[in-house]
């Protein structure tokens, strides 16, 4: 008798296994994977390298510790695997055999590592680092002799604009420098020294004698954020210079240098001045020695760069271009139209050409070109991802090599019915609805859901969020309106300085588009939900509509003017908007802010934030649970401590599953599901 699939639940959060960086070993044999996985024990997200035999032999788990491993890399010589590991209570690199044994730490320099590269010579790495501060440390060492006052500095002295991020909290006063390891002793040498400027992305050239990275060494790097550009110097130490990019001053990221050592392949935008939402980031080529740059990509009218997102990947780093052996052919990522593909393109002749197009996201990747084979971090929508083996060639998967995700097998997986419509100015757009697994013969609860950004995308892959919702008996229906990414420049740039229009109109008409395909869904028992971007849109149409009859707004954005100065980094984001300073265009920012419209507001709100958020700082939530309790609109406030932005995909695990409670738990009030699609 076959075994009934149960629903998706909150609890098999524990049960996600989320693939990502994947590294090809020299010899082609075996992959090494990173694999990050919510523990029920520690309440931590762990990360771990597995080892994927490229024969198709058995996975098997190559890291143990209970702690995050992550940027692999095997050394030249194949035998050796180092990574970066918090094991020893903060980043450091660690080498461990590649045919078993113990991880043995080769740094031990205290601060913040964030990437490693190996020098093809096999004898170093340069390693991107920053040093703990001093008062930090020094702290440290209070605390460990038990004495008082070692929680928390005495006061905090703020010198740079750019002082917070998120998911790091505040930043330390050093800056980033490339450094050289010693993979014998561990010895570490600083190799850039102006602590004016960060260094990172190091790229060796192929005979190992030049080390190549990112910096941004204008006036204010931290004002002037997009003028990131590509420098070099000899591996060893000595004077930096700059690689010319002669007639392009925008940014210049993401780079790899072709095996015969002539050319750079970067992805970047000629204009640094232009509004954020306005560009696409392009694949680019010019001389390693510097000249004058050439689009690769002229023809394809999309970004090169992974912006799908999702609840179990969030957004994934954009991997550099990947060279052929004979220099010839670049492989890149382009978001497209609710996928994230892998191309190529002949710097011969530039007419791209997708590689793996089929419906899902490409994460990472790896090429071992003798046997045509492509390994990559490969999600889609039956699974958060597997590691899966194409050719080159052939757009399907040859052969998925792992069973992380083979729990799914259990569980009933909505698809989702997809479709294309037509917005204002018959601008075509792509939306999804998720319908429960039983239809009832009564018309039932639908939530439509806004993505964050708005510089993303939903894709087709798997989704926790919206899969444990229809598990519960709602129809969830979601779109990418204007102002997102995978679709053309014009899509993209459409909300520039008019956030709450096209992109409203947009979402309004898919709504409309939902409800008539689908006829049992109940127009009186709509809720609308979205975080980031999405939470701002959502706060924007409960101030202008009353067709919902809930909503969820998730971290999102109230007031435009407030959030200019307390997100880590709204002071640039006038740019992103293309308007004037704040102060000197206040009416403008206040037309766009959702606080400007609460008078119309009806709808009964759940407010979802997290205190230490510093993207959109708790405040926005603040302002408007204000706002809501003098109205005397039905609101909760449900805030979560010491998460940040990301909470609903990287969260202490036991908090992700109370905040999808407490949604559902909303929804369920205001919407009666009554769990019809169990």
């Amino acid at each position: 008798m076959r075994e009934r699939r149960r629903s998706i639940q909150a609890e098999d959060i524990y049960e996600i296994q989320q693939p990502t960086e994947c590294r090809l070993s020299p010899d082609g044999t075996k992959v090494a994977v990173v694999v990050t996985r919510p523990d029920r024990e520690s309440l931590k997200n762990l990360s771990h390298i597995w080892m994927v035999p490229t024969d198709g032999s058995p996975a098997r788990q190559f890291t143990q510790a209970k702690a995050g491993d992550t940027k692999p890399q095997f050394l030249p010589d194949g035998r050796t695997l180092a990574f970066i590991s918090n094991r020893s209570g903060k980043p450091e690199v660690w080498t461990i055999p590649v045919d078993g044994g113990e991880a043995k730490q080769l740094t031990k320099l205290g601060g913040l590592i964030t990437e490693i590269v190996p020098n093809p010579n096999g004898r170093s790495l340069a390693v991107v680092y920053c040093p703990q501060d001093p008062e930090a440390k020094e702290r440290e060492e209070k605390k460990k002799r038990g004495e008082p006052g070692a929680e928390a500095p005495k006061v905090r002295s703020i010198e740079r604009i750019f002082y917070k991020f998120d998911g790091m909290g505040f930043l330390p006063k050093g800056r980033f420098h490339l450094w050289s390891v010693d993979l014998t002793s561990g010895k570490a040498r600083q190799l850039t020294l102006d602590d004016r400027y960060d260094e990172t992305a190091p790229v060796f050239s192929p005979d190992g004698k030049w080390v190549y990275f990112n910096s941004n060494r204008t006036a204010d790097p931290d004002i002037d954020r997009m003028r990131l550009h590509i420098w070099r110097m000899p591996a060893r130490g000595g004077p930096i210079e700059r690689v010319r990019t002669r007639g392009f001053e925008g940014p210049a990221v993401d780079f790899a240098i072709s095996p015969d050592g002539r050319w750079i392949a970067y992805l970047g935008h000629r204009d640094p001045d232009a509004p954020w939402g306005s560009k696409h980031t392009k694949l680019w080529l010019v001389p390693s020695g510097g000249g004058t740059p050439v689009e690769l990509t002229a023809r394809l009218d999309r970004c090169c760069n992974n912006t799908t997102i999702n609840d179990t990947f969030g957004v994934v780093d954009t991997q550099p271009p990947v060279w052929s052996p004979d220099s010839r052919w670049v492989y890149f990522i382009v978001t497209n139209a609710g996928n994230t593909e892998l191309w190529r393109v002949s710097i011969r002749e530039p007419k791209p050409e997708p590689v793996i197009n089929c419906p899902g996201a490409v994460l990472h990747f790896a090429i071992d070109f003798p046997s045509e084979s492509i390994y990559a971090s490969f999600s889609d929508l039956q699974t958060p991802g597997e590691l899966q083996r194409f050719t080159i060639g052939r757009a399907q998967p040859a052969r998925a090599l792992t069973t992380w995700n083979n729990w799914l097998e259990r569980r009933h997986v909505a698809e989702p019915e997809e479709f294309w419509f037509k917005g204002r100015g018959r601008h075509r757009l792509q939306g999804w609805i998720l319908h429960p697994r039983r239809r009832s013969r009564t018309k039932g609860p639908g939530i439509l859901y806004i993505h964050g950004g708005p510089g993303t995308q939903y894709g087709r892959g798997f989704f926790h969020e919206f899969q444990y919702l229809v598990g519960r008996g709602y129809t969830v229906f979601y779109s990418n309106p204007r102002g997102g990414t995978g679709y053309s420049e014009r899509h993209k740039a459409a909300i520039v300085d008019a956030w709450g229009t096209l992109d409203y109109a947009d979402i309004m008409t898919f709504t409309d588009e939902a409800l008539h395909r689908c006829k049992n869904l109940d127009r009186r028992r709509l809720g609308v939900a979205g975080g980031s971007y999405g939470g701002y849109m959502t706060n924007w149409i409960i101030g202008h509509t009353d067709r919902f009859a809930a909503a969820v707004t998730q971290r999102g954005v109230v007031n435009l003017m407030s959030f200019a100065g307390t997100s880590d980094t709204g002071y640039a984001w006038p740019r992103a908007f293309g308007m004037k300073l704040v102060w000197r265009d206040p009416m403008h920012y206040l037309a766009m802010s959702p606080i400007c419209y609460i008078d119309g507001v009806r709808t009964p709100t759940l407010i979802e934030h997290q205190e230490r958020d510093d993207r959109s700082s708790i405040e926005q939530a603040e302002q408007l649970f204000a706002a809501l309790k003098i109205r005397k609109v039905s609101t909760e406030f449900h805030r979560y401590p010491d998460e940040t932005h990301g909470m609903s995909r990287s969260g202490r695990p036991d908090r992700r599953i109370e905040r999808l409670e407490r949604i559902a738990g909303w929804f369920d009030r205001w919407l009666a599901a009554r769990g019809n699609g169990r």
